[in-house]
């Protein structure tokens, strides 16, 4: 057998390193570790190790890391169990010192100015790889990327990557993104050497770097119009290549920093055909005070454009809007915005139309158009601010509302108190409209004009059946259940426990003591884990009208949140809830999904404290979103059956929660995400890696599954936009390209 790997260092009485064999591809070496032919240990090599795919070793799953207590300065050999293969030999352990201690090798790992990393790939226009001072693993090294003698791009190696704790790479915080300038997205190869600031490159060469900004298809599109149209062959060859490449825009997108939206928006919008801005609107007017303009377009058709306070138009985007109202058929236009902040300036790119965020957050402040009838239905109003969102409110629910992704202004300032407060009146007048006129509205921010709706609470109190799936992990479950049963207020609940094969004497014990008590019913589930089968007979057997499906390993924070669920849902158009989950640290873990992140879905906000405010502010208030994860989402039971319940078929584990809200949005039932309802939550802590073959191959099913069946919003998340990354974390870059063509000076 042969055996190829690397051991990477002794610490800590842990020998860390990767190990595996090309002529059995997917099955994890098991090693034993021999000192004077004595065994003192073994373990497995199957620990999650990316960095090593990414140099070209194996699979990912190939790390390993065995305690055991070597014998100063004697000699150890690292053996394969099943065969006797010599995997490492010959390697010597530190010579003690006279005080004991271990010299040699930990003593050159504490020095303070040894740096040690990796480049691991370039996706797109980021470099990605991993740095860090092992003499002092809580600092963190910031990194450059160098062209031709020149620092062009910096980033901090501080981001959380599991694959680096497997390596014993600190806490496993020292990951980097390095997203390169928008001038290096030309097309022309460059070599780019990334180094540790003040110690030197990371790789003994340079790393090649190539990236387009508008990607591809444009070049596509240049080389088609040469084709001769009677050349069937090249015709096709040419739409294979077209269908190729939006897969691998889908699967592999690309983004940069938004430290570079100037240039990145002086490339999408282009020079603008005319300045077309009314005196009405222009930059001078007194005291930048909201504005109206009536318009008549070609063939008679009257609009109104409102122009908020403190926003400047951009040249041709009028005539823009206009257009592209006229186009689509509807009756609303509102478009994106950009914002100073920080000495920058940093775009505001919104969802299209999304109900529960209008209420919580006057996001489509900035340009909006409308046809002039709906404004002269909407009635009087103290400002033309207030006048907008009145017919916006009353109109788009069941309207034809456009959002343009295109930014169309600059907002100077924030709304402030007077504004904020004349949009939560027309917030108050729509909801009494609507036949809610006791919903309480709190200020949260006056000076940024966000609002808690509180929802009142259905008149019949609903029973939650708490659906909680555990195979063990005693600890984990019972602090669930104790902090539900120590917290909750004002709520009606069932707890059901899916014991899916517990093993454990103490877990079994625990569960049948709570059942005799009363406390919880358990439902045994005999079978292979399979999230989206057993919580399909747990619901089966649910008493209650509202469903909380419920991970193992969430801690309720706030008390009030199965009424806030209950609330929300007493609304029609409501079909699920979703919570604010987050790390033990107050990192936010789940603050909504977005949908096309790597072709899949892809958590929002993880990058974001939950005392932070997010992208313009979403993390503190309610939103409408395509999907919510199931470690705590709420709906109604008879929705949950119609619908067939989770997709045990296609997505026995991963995914089932995103494909039931989706299909939830199919029947125009709403998906809201609140901040309202918070809980910590240790993400897959119970269930672990997807690190055997097994789950590899039926991970990789899944994800297919749902490139297939959910391919027409991949790419067109109507709860995200066109304009912002598909890679990594939502709200962290500019797509590129765009998912949308701009169509500004064209």
């Amino acid at each position: 057998m042969r055996i190829v790997g690397h051991i990477e260092s002794y610490t800590d009485s842990t020998l860390i390193g990767w190990a595996y064999t090309p002529d059995r591809r997917g099955e994890p070496l098991i090693l034993a570790v021999e000192c004077d032919g004595v065994l003192l240990a073994a373990g497995l090599a199957n620990l999650d190790r990316q960095d090593v795919a990414a140099a070209g070793h194996g699979d990912g799953q190939c790390g390993f890391r065995i305690r055991v207590h070597l014998p100063p300065g004697r000699a150890m050999t690292v053996r394969e169990v099943s065969t006797g293969t010599v995997a490492f030999t010959d390697l010597h352990t530190p010579a003690a010192t006279d005080d004991g201690d271990v010299a040699a090798a930990e003593a050159t790992a504490a020095r303070s100015d040894i740096v040690q990393g990796n480049v691991d790939n370039v996706l797109g226009a980021v470099i990605r790889g991993w740095c860090w001072q092992p003499g002092w693993p809580a600092r963190h090294v910031r990194v450059q990327a160098v062209i031709d003698g020149q620092v062009v791009a910096t980033a901090m190696a501080d981001e959380m990557r599991g694959d680096l704790i497997n390596a014993g790479v600190g806490d496993g915080d020292h990951a980097f993104n390095l997203r390169m300038p928008f001038w290096t997205l030309d097309g022309r190869e460059r070599k780019v050497a990334v180094h540790a600031e003040g110690h030197g490159p990371l790789a003994e060469a340079p790393v090649p770097f190539m990236c387009l900004g508008g990607g591809p298809l444009p070049l596509l599109e240049q080389l088609s119009v040469h084709i001769d149209p009677q050349d069937g062959d090249a015709l096709a060859a040419s739409g294979l290549l077209r269908c190729y490449l939006d897969q691998v825009l889908r699967v592999t997108p690309a983004s940069i920093g938004f430290e570079h939206y100037p240039q990145w928006r002086a490339a999408q919008a282009g020079t603008p055909a005319e300045d077309d801005i009314p005196d009405a609107f222009s930059a001078d007017r007194p005291g930048m005070a909201a504005a109206v303009l009536n318009l008549r377009m070609a063939g008679g058709a009257q609009l109104t454009a409102v122009l908020d306070e403190g926003a400047v138009l951009y040249p041709d985007a009028l005539t823009r809007a206009a257009r592209a109202l006229a186009a689509s058929g509807a009756d609303i236009l509102y478009g994106d915005a950009d914002m100073p902040v920080d000495g920058g300036v940093l775009p505001w790119f919104r969802p299209d139309w999304n109900y529960d965020l209008c209420l919580s957050q006057d996001y489509t402040r900035g340009l909006t158009l409308f046809r002039s009838a709906l404004l002269h239905d909407a009635g009087p109003a103290p400002s033309a601010t207030a006048l907008r969102l009145r017919a916006l409110l009353r109109h788009a629910p069941g309207g034809r509302v456009q959002h343009l992704p295109e930014v169309l202004c600059q907002l100077r300032r924030a709304p402030g108190p007077v504004a904020a407060d004349q949009a939560a009146q027309a917030v108050r007048d729509h909801l009494a409209a609507r036949g809610v006129a006791d919903a309480g509205i709190v200020t949260i921010d006056a000076q940024e004009g966000l609002r808690r709706i509180e929802w009142p609470a259905p008149a019949e109190p609903p029973l939650f059946s708490l659906i909680i799936p555990t195979r063990d992990r005693l600890p984990l479950v019972r602090t669930a259940v104790e902090s539900i049963e120590a917290l909750t207020r004002d709520a009606a609940y069932e707890i059901i426990i899916i014991d899916n094969q517990s093993r454990e004497h103490e877990t079994r014990q625990w569960l049948a003591d709570g059942q005799r008590q009363g406390r919880f019913r358990v439902v045994r589930y005999d079978a292979p884990f399979n999230f989206a089968d057993m919580n399909n007979r747990a619901v089966e057997q649910a008493r209650g009208g509202i469903i909380g499906f419920i991970n193992n390993d969430v801690e309720l924070i706030g008390g009030n949140w199965l009424s806030v669920a209950a609330s929300l849902l007493a609304r029609p158009e409501v079909g699920a809830v979703g919570a604010r989950l987050r790390f033990a640290n107050g990192m936010i873990q789940h603050g909504g999904v977005v949908v096309g992140t790597g072709g899949l879905a892809e958590n929002a906000f993880q990058p974001v404290h939950v005392d932070d405010k997010g992208y313009f502010h979403r993390t503190r208030v309610a939103g409408n979103y395509s999907a919510v994860t199931a470690a705590c989402l709420f709906c109604r039971r008879s929705d949950f059956t119609i619908l067939g319940g989770f997709d045990a078929e296609n997505l026995p584990v991963a995914f089932n929660d995103v494909d039931f809200c989706l299909r939830l949005r199919e029947t125009g039932a709403l998906v809201v995400w609140t901040p309202e309802i918070d809980l910590y939550h240790h993400e897959s802590v119970s269930r672990g890696r997807d690190a055997t073959p097994e789950r590899l191959a039926r991970a990789m099913k899944e994800e297919l599954y749902m490139r297939r069946r959910w391919a027409h919003i991949a790419l067109a998340d109507p709860c995200y936009n066109p304009n912002l990354n598909l890679d990594g974390a939502p709200f962290t870059g500019l797509a590129l390209p765009p998912r949308h063509r701009w169509g500004i000076g064209r």
